[in-house]
Parts: C-alpha cells; structure tokens; sequence
C-alpha cells in the first residue's frame, strides 16, 4: 500500500514518502500524510479526511471567453461550454488563446488520473493538474475532475496491489487515493467524474447487475460505487459527484438496454442515500449508429426528473461514414450534431456541454482501430480545424447554444446542489 503526501503550496515537484508497514496496513494502526495533516489510516467506517486546501493556484481572473465565443452563446440559457485539454497543449499559444477565447470549463484529459499523479509508488506528482487548474482561474473558467475510479489509467503497479488485497486494504487504499487526490483539489473542482465506464458493454455484460469486471469490483464488490461517491462527499462536499457512463446515447438495443441500466442503478443509489448529483454522458457519437432524438429527450428527462444534473462529458464526432470530401463530411457531421444539440441543449437537467478537446488534430478518433476512418484521413470531429478556425461544426454549437430555451434558473439550482 502506498504511504502518500499532498505537494504544498501547489507545488509541481513530486513528494517520496516512505510505504507503511505491513504490520500497520493490515492493523489499521498506521499514519498517512493527506495535505501534510496526519490522519490514521482509513479502514472500513472509518472517515477519509480532506485535506489542506493548497494555496498556489491563484485567483480567480475575469472571464477570458469572447463575446462571440460558444460559452457566451452557452451561458445565454444558464449552460457552460468546454473541453478537454492535454496539460502539454498549454506550452502552444495558439491553443491557449483558443481555449480561453472559446470555453467557460475545462477538464484534464489524463493529468488527474491516477496514472499520472501515482505513477510510482510512494511519489504523488499533482504538477500537470495544478497547471490546467491554474489557467483555468487565470481565465475564469471552472475545471472538472477526471476521474477518481476507473478501470483503465491504473499504474502499473496498483492492479497487482488491488488483487492480493482484502476489502479491508482496498478500501483503505481507495479512501487514501480519493482523499489525495480530492483533498488537493478540494475547493477548486465543480464536479468529479467520480466514477467512469462502470456499465460492461455487449457481449461482456456477464453479471445480471451489468457492471464491468474491473479490479475494483474484484476487490470491493458492487458496493465499490456507493463507496467512492460517499468518500468524494467527506473529501469535498463542494464538489458534485458525478457518475460518467459511455455508450447511453443512439438508437440502437444494446445502448437502450444500458439506458434502463442506468435508470434503475441512479434510482436504487438514491434509495440508498448516496451522494450522487449528476450523470455524465461521454457522447463520442458514431456517425455509423442512429440517433433517436425521442429517445434521447425521455432518457435525459428520467435522469433529470430524478433530481439529478445532466452533463455531456467528451463530446465528439466521429465521420467515418462520411465521404472524403470535406464539404460532405461537415455537413454529414454538422447534421449529427444538430440532432443531438437540440435535445442535449433543450433538457433542462443538462448544465454542462464539454467536447473532447476542441481541434481536430488532437482527436483520439484518428488513432483508435475502431473509430478511425477506412479511407485514413484525419477526422473532423471538434469545432476547430487545425489552424484553429472555426468550423461548419462550431456554428452548429453556436446556433444550438443560441437557440435553446432559457433554463438557466433551473440550471443555477441543480449547480448549488
């Protein structure tokens, strides 16, 4: 297990902390630093105390966005428009320019994985996520959290801990994780994609529950999301948990079968007093598959007549079905678009729309076997071409932005909690 202690001051260096004892591990008896404060180790029942907000992160400036941009058009109708964005593309000004002309949220893509921050035993580098954290308050933007559980993003030595461990040690490790991680940030998130991809997908579905084989569940059971929901809500109760599920969105029947998934899992965590506030729906559209827009707007209605907010998380459009030609594939997927904005943008639940980055050069579309185009060419899935220009898709947003009904005293509620 890991012994783990929080940079101070927003520091990027990273901190080697000696590895308990195994005595104390399994006794329950030993110490973690959490922010610099000593806390004894978390076992079942036990609290996951937040820690010490750091300082270095800087105020938060005036908004950056133009008044022509897509969060202005957004915030029109109390919606706020993102994306994504890889920690490195901030050394490029052309994007940093883009992004805080454009965008009123961002998120990491992989800086607050767990992949990145204990990418060794004993060292915590929260470097990357204070960087985007920072422009984002320098620009007035909010930040998201991405993602605390999940199945992929695992160092390479966390699955091989997560498998010899009893509940009681997987536990104490998820509460050191959440409470690291969470604690660092505490303050400064909206909202935690607390957990992501929980839903088995097709023929992997092997469970009568549905859910994913993953040493999370291996190692803690169904009950490994309840869990880490609760642990987010003791860290920091200011941040909306938020469960963040792929694959809910078109018209075909194995997504309607995971759409009921989802349904009856949310209801039965609400029974359960869990401290969920929102559902997040990836929406890395296929042009391949169908979009049933009735369909849509009654699936996003149950979720918000549950009392939860909607967001879209990581937005994009794949073209593979598409021609070659660029004018055809724009308004092939410009069309696409337009029949999933205007039911996202139109439910009142929904409060945040954040595509997968926002050029096309850095889609993960071009590089994924399945998703790829057959005819090799780079896909124009995000509201910027290459040299940063706005795009037949980008007025596609603007005008679903634009021409949504005003729910923004509804939105303001659900953002309160």
């Amino acid at each position: 297990m890991l012994y783990m202690g929080c940079l101070r001051g927003g520091s990027t260096s990273a901190v080697r902390l000696m590895p308990p004892t195994r005595r104390a591990l399994l006794g329950g008896a030993g110490t973690a630093l959490l922010g610099g404060a000593a806390s004894t180790l978390c076992g079942p029942g036990a609290r996951a105390r937040p820690a010490a907000k750091p300082a270095g992160f800087g105020p938060v400036g005036p908004p950056a966005w133009t008044s022509d941009s897509l969060q202005a058009a957004a915030a029109r109708t109390g919606l706020t428009y993102g994306c994504e964005v890889p920690h490195y593309r901030l050394d490029m000004a052309a994007y940093r320019r883009a992004v805080a002309r454009e965008c009123g949220m961002l998120v990491c893509g992989t800086a607050m994985k767990m992949e990145v921050v204990l990418a060794q035993p004993g060292i915590e580098d929260f470097g990357p996520g204070d960087a985007t954290l920072r422009f984002a308050r320098a620009n007035g933007q909010r930040m998201r959290g991405h993602t605390l559980v999940w199945h992929n993003a695992l160092p390479d030595w966390v699955q091989p801990l997560l498998a010899r461990s009893g509940p009681a040690q997987a536990e104490a490790f998820l509460r050191r994780w959440i409470g690291a991680a969470a604690g660092h940030w505490r303050g400064t998130i909206e909202a935690w994609d607390v957990v992501n991809e929980v839903l088995a997908i097709g023929d992997a579905v092997q469970r009568p529950d549905g859910l994913r084989e993953t040493p999370w569940l291996a190692s803690l059971g169904p009950g490994y999301i309840d869990l880490a929901f609760r642990i987010l809500h003791e860290v920091d109760p200011g941040a909306a948990g938020t469960w963040n599920e792929d694959a809910v969105e078109q018209d075909v029947p194995w997504m309607e079968a995971r759409r009921t998934r989802v349904l009856r899992r949310l209801e039965g965590m609400l029974a359960r007093g869990v401290p969920i506030r929102r559902f997040g729906l990836q929406s890395h559209l296929t042009s391949t598959l169908p979009i049933d827009q009735e369909r849509l707007r009654r699936f996003l209605a149950e979720i918000g007549g549950l009392g939860l907010g909607i967001e879209i998380t990581e937005l994009d459009f794949d073209d593979r079905a598409f021609p070659s030609d660029i004018a055809a594939r724009d308004r092939g997927v410009t069309d696409m678009a337009r029949r999933y904005l205007d039911v996202v943008c139109a439910e009142k639940a929904v409060l945040n729309v954040v595509t997968w980055d926002i050029y096309d050069p850095d889609t993960w579309l071009n590089d994924h076997p399945n998703r790829k185009r057959p005819d090799g060419l780079p896909q124009r899935a995000l509201p910027l071409d290459a040299g940063f220009a706005r795009k037949p898709l980008w007025h596609a947003f603007h005008k679903a932005f634009r021409d949504a009904p005003d729910h923004g005293a509804h939105r303001d509620r659900l953002r309160r909690g």
